[in-house]
C-alpha cells in the first residue's frame, strides 16, 4: 500500500533545520520509550540516518508525515541541527494514508497501536465516501459502524432472513473496499475476525488497559487478560502494573522482590489471568464475609427505595406517615441520585457510596446496574450463572439480606428471578424475613412488594407489617397490579421455630401447619396474574431425631410430596422442583458420628418447587 502512495508523489532529498520540523497531526503513537530513543540517537550519530524521515512544506515549516522515532532522537538527544528528509508535496488525505501506511509497517508496534494503525487506514481510504463519513465523528467509530452493517447483513443472510434494501445497499457498497484494505495489509487480516476481536480492545477497554498495553507492548491476550485483572481488582491491578513482578508463585500470583525482577510483559496471559482468578476470589470473600448493619434510613431514602421496588404512591405515604406530595416530590430525587452516580464514575466502591449517601447498600447496587442484562448482573456481582436444576443454599452473600432465622442466598433468589421473570415484573413476597427477596429485586431491575410479622419500619420500610392469620387469610393489597411472581419461603414446619414469633406459623400443629397452604395458595392463585408463577421454597420435614430411618414414622412427617399436592389441587400447575442443597460440613464430626452409629438418616435438601397457574 506504502510503495503505491509513494509512486504517486514525487520526493525531493534534502537536509532540513529540525527547529523547523512541527510534529504530525496524524500520528497517534501515545508511548515513546526514552532510553531506547537515546539508543536511536547514538546509532545514528555512529552509522548515520539510514532512512529519511518524509515531511511536507507548510507555511515556510514543514510537517512530519512518517519517522517520529528519528525525528524525536535527533531532536531531543543529539547536538545535530539538521536531519536528512524526504519532502513531498502532499495533501491531507495523501498525508494521512502515508503516515497511516508507514505506521503499520513498524516492527515495535504494540497490540493496540496495530489495531489503531487498521483503523487509521480503513478510514484514510473510505474518508472521500459521504455516507461512510457520515457514520461517526471518530475513525474508530466509523469503522466500527460500517464492520457491523456489514457484519449483520453477513449474519441475517447466513440464517435465511431477509435483509432490508438499505442495508443490503451498503454492504455490496463497502465489502468490496473492506476486504481489498484488509487483504493488502503488510499482515493481512480478515475485516472479519478484526471486528469482533480486536477492535473491542480499542473501543470497549478503558485508557488505562490501553496506555499499559502499549508501554509495555503487550499482546492481545495478555491485553485481555490484564482487563480481566482490573475488573477483578483494581488494586491487584495497581500492584501488578505498578511495579515489576517475579512469575506467579505466591498465594495471589506474584511476589514482589528486589531481585529476580521482571517486567509485566514477561508474565504469559494465563499467568495475568491467574493473578486476576485469584484476586477475584480473595475480593469475593471479603466481599461475603464482611459484616454490615443496615442503618436506620432518611425520610428521602425510605421514599426512594420504596418506589424503586414499585410501591405506589398511596401505599408509600400510608407507611410513612407523609402526604402525596412528600412522595412524589422525593421518589425520583435526583439530588440523591446523581451524588450515587457521580461517585460511582469515580470508581467508588458501592459500600463507600452507600455510606456516603446513607442508603442501602442494595439501591446502589440498583443504580451501578441500570441498563445492564441479567446475565451481565450476575457478573457484575461475581455470582456464577447456573444452567441446570442444582442451585447450593449455603451460598450467602451478605450484601444482600439481614441476618435472619433460616436466611437465604441471594443468589438463589436471583436465579428464580433470571428463569421465571423479566426486567420490571412485580414479584410478591408474603414472608420477607430478612428482606433478601425485595434486595435481590432492586439489584435485578424487579418491583417487589414484601410483608412480614415483624416490623422494622426505620430499616426496612419496604416490608410493610402484616399477620397472615390463618383463621382467616386476607391478601395484604388490593389492587389491580397483581404480581407475576409470589416468591414463598416460610418458616419451616418445626424448623427454628423459638427464633421466630410466638404468631409464626413454625409453631402450629402438622395439621395447622398443611391448613395453612390449604388456604393460601387458593389465594395466592387469586391474587396474581393470569399465567403467574409460584416459586415455593421448603424441605421434606421428618422426626428423625435418634431415630433409625427403619424406625421412622411417615404419618408424622411433611414431605415435599404433601405441598406438591396442595398446590396442584389449588389451580398451580408444578412446572420445576429444584434441588437447593445445603452442606454436609456443616455438622459436626460428633453427631454425624451419632448419626452412624443409630442408622439415622439426616435431611440437607432444600427445594425449590415453581408452579404455575392452570
Amino acid at each position: 500500500m506504502s510503495k503505491t502512495l509513494h509512486s504517486e508523489l514525487d520526493y525531493i532529498q534534502g537536509f532540513i533545520d529540525v527547529r523547523k520540523i512541527d510534529p504530525s497531526p496524524y500520528q497517534h503513537r501515545r508511548h515513546f520509550d526514552e532510553d531506547k530513543l537515546r539508543e536511536l540517537a547514538a546509532s545514528i550519530q555512529r552509522e548515520g540516518l539510514i532512512e529519511p524521515i518524509i515531511v511536507r512544506p507548510i507555511d515556510k515549516r514543514y510537517e512530519l508525515i512518517a519517522g517520529e522515532r528519528r525525528f524525536r532522537a535527533v531532536r531531543d538527544f543529539t547536538e545535530m541541527k539538521t536531519i536528512q528528509a524526504q519532502i513531498v508535496i502532499a495533501s491531507n488525505l495523501q498525508t494521512r494514508r502515508i503516515s497511516a501506511a508507514e505506521n503499520i509497517q513498524r516492527e515495535d508496534l504494540s497490540a493496540i497501536e496495530t489495531i489503531e494503525a487498521i483503523v487509521e487506514i480503513v478510514d484514510a481510504e473510505l474518508i472521500e465516501d459521504t455516507q461512510y463519513a457520515s457514520m461517526g465523528k471518530k475513525p474508530a467509530d466509523r469503522v466500527k459502524t460500517l464492520l457491523g452493517k456489514l457484519d449483520s447483513v453477513r449474519r441475517s443472510e447466513g440464517l435465511g432472513y431477509e435483509v432490508a434494501s438499505e442495508a443490503k445497499l451498503t454492504s455490496n457498497k463497502f465489502i468490496g473496499s473492506v476486504q481489498e484494505i484488509f487483504k493488502n495489509l503488510p499482515k493481512p487480516v480478515k475485516w472479519l475476525s478484526f471486528y469482533l476481536n480486536d477492535l473491542p480492545l480499542l473501543m470497549d477497554f478503558c485508557k488505562d488497559i490501553q496506555d499499559i498495553s502499549i508501554r509495555h507492548n503487550l499482546n492481545k491476550s495478555q491485553t485481555r487478560a490484564l482487563a480481566k485483572l482490573k475488573e477483578a481488582s483494581d488494586g491487584e491491578f495497581q500492584r501488578v502494573t505498578a511495579h515489576p513482578q517475579r512469575p506467579p508463585d505466591s498465594e495471589m500470583g506474584y511476589v514482589i522482590s528486589d531481585s529476580s525482577q521482571i517486567n509485566i510483559r514477561d508474565l504469559s496471559a494465563r499467568e495475568i489471568e491467574d493473578i486476576a482468578d485469584k484476586a477475584a476470589k480473595r475480593e469475593r470473600q471479603i466481599e461475603l464475609s464482611r459484616a454490615r448493619v443496615r442503618p436506620s434510613l432518611s425520610l428521602e431514602a425510605k421514599i426512594v427505595l420504596m418506589n424503586r421496588l414499585g410501591i405506589p404512591v398511596d401505599r408509600i405515604a400510608t407507611r410513612l406517615k407523609v402526604n402525596r406530595k412528600t412522595v412524589l416530590n422525593y421518589a425520583h430525587n435526583p439530588r440523591l441520585f446523581k451524588s450515587i452516580r457521580e461517585l460511582l464514575e469515580k470508581g467508588v466502591s458501592v459500600p463507600e457510596v452507600s455510606e456516603h449517601n446513607g442508603c442501602p447498600e442494595p439501591l446502589v447496587w440498583s443504580i451501578a446496574l441500570e441498563g445492564k442484562s441479567d446475565q451481565d448482573r450476575f457478573e457484575s456481582l461475581n455470582w456464577g450463572l447456573r444452567t441446570w436444576d442444582h442451585w447450593y443454599f449455603n451460598d450467602l452473600d451478605q450484601r444482600f439480606g439481614d441476618s435472619w432465622p433460616g436466611q437465604i442466598p441471594a443468589q438463589l433468589v436471583a436465579h428464580t428471578l433470571f428463569y421465571f421473570t423479566q426486567q420490571g415484573d412485580l414479584v410478591f413476597d408474603p414472608m420477607a424475613g430478612g428482606g433478601v427477596v425485595a434486595d435481590t429485586c432492586l439489584a435485578f431491575n424487579r418491583k417487589c412488594w414484601s410483608f412480614d410479622l415483624v416490623d422494622c419500619h426505620e430499616t426496612r420500610p419496604e416490608i410493610e407489617p402484616h399477620q397472615w392469620n390463618p383463621e382467616g387469610l386476607l391478601w395484604p393489597v388490593r389492587r389491580k397490579e397483581k404480581p407475576d411472581l409470589i416468591f414463598f419461603d416460610p418458616p419451616y414446619f418445626k424448623k427454628q421455630e423459638n427464633q421466630y414469633t410466638k404468631d409464626s406459623i413454625s409453631s402450629l400443629s402438622r395439621k395447622e401447619y398443611l391448613g395453612f397452604f390449604r388456604e393460601f395458595f387458593p389465594l395466592a392463585k387469586e391474587n396474581s396474574k393470569t399465567r403467574a408463577r409460584i416459586g415455593f421454597l421448603n424441605a421434606d420435614w421428618r422426626d428423625f431425631q435418634g431415630v433409625s430411618a427403619l424406625n421412622e414414622d411417615p404419618g408424622r412427617s411433611i414431605l415435599l410430596w404433601d405441598y406438591m399436592n396442595i398446590l396442584n389441587r389449588s389451580g398451580w400447575e408444578i412446572t420445576h422442583i429444584i434441588d437447593c442443597p445445603m452442606s454436609t460440613q456443616r455438622f459436626q464430626a460428633n453427631i454425624v458420628a451419632q448419626m452412624q452409629k443409630n442408622r439415622t438418616l439426616g435431611i440437607v435438601r432444600r427445594s425449590l418447587i415453581i408452579g404455575r397457574k392452570k
